[in-house]
């Protein structure tokens, strides 16, 4: 047939501890199959008789996935693939719903199984805790009945394969396959490897540091009800509220449609630069108890026997095409607090080598300078001026010598605000001057760079015609409620339109320059190990004698990979750094 769909049942969505309980396939529209192989009865005494054996259906699953005239597709392949790996299996010629759906529906549906089956095939899935039972002691996939495995399994096989014979056209037709065919699908090969990888973790380090939090946090507690004369559960919203809104009487609290005060972090940081001390504590006391709930204390019990963390990254679960990451989730570590680099510090390389941090500078700012074709933007990435200091010059009319850190500030909050699409009322928020003020510079802003006035307006009726933007690369975005009567709705849908071909082009360079270091390093060019992506970063292992010889490597595809397929008027320039950690890599 040269075609088949190919996915794996396991006892745990762990990949690191994952066994391989069965595999199903199906070739056909008509039947899908089940392979059994380790499933035991249900107090798992006892493995069922009448299983082929592991070693024997490896052996033959490996034949056809590593037929390059086989054409193996998955829904999220991406995993069935690292679990495979780990049983010495691996794959040439691939496809994958999911990231077709992404490709041609990215901001329409979501790109799951289920979701996909009922939008295009009408079709109600199995639900996976159907077949295993529910409860506290819910039981593992291996020790379902063989017929409940059938059912469930060959299901996802046959829908895979029906799906793919309904999106794969529309991908041609819809000429969506340069961005399916160049940039996602590669990467799932790119990200098995890296998510393989792992990171090391200095336990000693995060035990330490998750007392300090905790420790932290209790003083902060105590602080907090000091100041509200009273004990209470700061981690409720409900009773926060009460507290701020009504015992301390502070104005300004609004309700939500629960009929509880709103005490999300734009009210209290809005409370907080309003001098509310309260507020700034409670703000603390989340990050903290956050930091140490998500990391200190999560990436301690997601280690491996090697002290590795293995992060799962997601493929299509945002709207730019930028990665997401779970199990950990490395892309949300705060940047800029002191408390976010003590997490990174705990992120550690082996004796002998270094972590070396790749970053494209001010990337987003050059792609719109780029895209806009906005002459005094592209003017001062040219000359390789500070763009914040360029900007504070254009907009508040100074000599150089008089562009301090303050005005400096300011133009940086304007730069990327202007690329949000941010209100008058949200730049006066943020730098603390008046609505009239804000607008000015705004006003002074479009004066100065006329060209980024248009591509916003352009993008904004663009979006209102055809219901979508594109990235350099032609990645569809999807915007929905651009034409809706609501204006809240309305204007989210404007932001959306004049920023995701932004940020979107830079996740697909990001995703360009990935696929090449990997090959590189496939061809044995490249002697170091990629570890990590977090936006417009990337992490890699390498010894220590080795590390320049990276560094003119990355440095080099990371500035040049978009060259290849479209000319770029602004440079790219990257950043990098080294470190025995993260941290200091960073």
């Amino acid at each position: 047939k040269g075609i088949c769909a190919i996915d794996t049942e396991t006892n745990s969505l762990n990949i690191e501890s994952a066994l391989l309980v069965g595999i199903s396939l199906c070739y056909e529209e008509q039947t899908s199959y089940y392979i059994p192989i380790n499933h035991t009865n249900i107090d798992g005494s006892k493995k069922i008789e009448n299983q082929l054996e592991e070693k024997y259906v490896i052996n033959q699953i490996h034949k056809i996935s590593n037929n390059d005239a086989i054409l193996k597709i998955g829904q999220n392949i991406k995993y069935d693939i690292r679990i495979l790996n780990k049983y010495g299996v691996y794959f040439k010629s691939i496809a994958d719903t999911m990231l077709i759906s992404y490709s041609i529906d990215n901001g329409i549906y979501k790109h799951n199984l289920d979701d996909l089956s009922f939008n295009h095939l009408n079709h109600n899935t199995i639900k996976y805790k159907d077949v295993v039972g529910t409860g506290k002691n819910e039981i593992t996939f291996d020790k379902v009945s063989i017929e409940s495995a059938v059912n469930y399994a060959a299901e996802d096989s046959l829908l895979t394969y029906k799906l793919f014979l309904n999106l794969y056209p529309r991908l041609i037709k819809e000429r969506a396959n340069f961005v399916y065919q160049n940039i996602d699908l590669p990467l799932v090969e790119v990200l098995s490897k890296i998510e393989q990888n792992g990171i090391e973790v200095n336990k000693n380090f995060l035990t330490k540091l998750s007392k300090d939090f905790e420790k932290e946090s209790k003083k902060l507690e105590l602080n907090i009800y000091k100041l509200s004369n009273e004990e209470f559960n700061i981690g409720s919203p409900k009773q926060l509220g009460e507290i701020l809104f009504i015992n301390l009487k502070i104005p300004g609290g609004k309700k939500t449609k629960s009929g509880t005060y709103s005490t999300d972090s734009s009210t209290l940081n809005a409370l907080a630069s309003d001098g509310y001390e309260v507020a700034k504590l409670v703000l603390e006391w989340r990050e903290l108890t956050k930091l140490k709930s998500t990391y200190t204390d999560a990436l301690f019990r997601l280690t491996d026997s090697k002290s590795r963390v293995h992060t799962s990254f997601g493929l299509a679960n945002t709207l730019t095409g930028r990665l997401s990451s779970t199990d950990p989730n490395l892309q949300n570590i705060p940047i800029r607090t002191e408390n976010g680099k003590k997490i990174r510090t705990a992120f550690i390389s082996k004796e002998g080598s270094k972590l070396l941090s790749f970053d494209y500078s001010q990337i987003e700012l050059r792609l719109a300078a780029e895209i806009s074709g906005d002459k005094n933007f592209i003017k001062a990435f040219k000359n390789n001026e500070d763009i914040h200091a360029s900007t504070a010059r254009e907009i508040f009319n100074l000599k150089d010598n008089q562009i301090n850190q303050d005005f400096r500030r300011k133009a940086k909050a304007i730069n990327f605000g202007i690329l949000y699409g941010i209100s008058p009322y949200g730049l006066a928020k943020q730098l603390g001057i008046t609505n009239s003020e804000a607008k000015e510079y705004i006003t002074q802003y479009f004066d100065r760079y006329p060209y980024i006035k248009q591509y916003m307006d352009n993008q904004i009726d663009f979006a209102k015609t055809n219901l979508f933007v594109e990235t350099i690369f032609k990645r569809k975005i999807n915007i929905r409620g651009i034409t809706d009567k609501n204006f809240a709705l309305r204007g989210f849908a404007e932001r959306q339109a004049i920023n995701a071909p932004i940020q979107g082009s830079a996740a697909d360079i990001i995703k360009l320059a990935m696929i090449e270091i990997h090959n590189e390093i496939k061809m044995k060019n490249i002697d170091a190990k990629m570890l990590l992506q977090v936006h417009d970063e990337l992490i890699f292992e390498v010894e220590n004698k080795k590390q320049d010889d990276l560094i003119n490597k990355v440095k080099n595809i990371m500035e040049s990979v978009h060259l290849k397929y479209k000319k770029f008027s602004v440079p790219l320039i990257v950043d990098y750094g080294s470190g025995n950690n993260w941290g200091e890599a960073h």
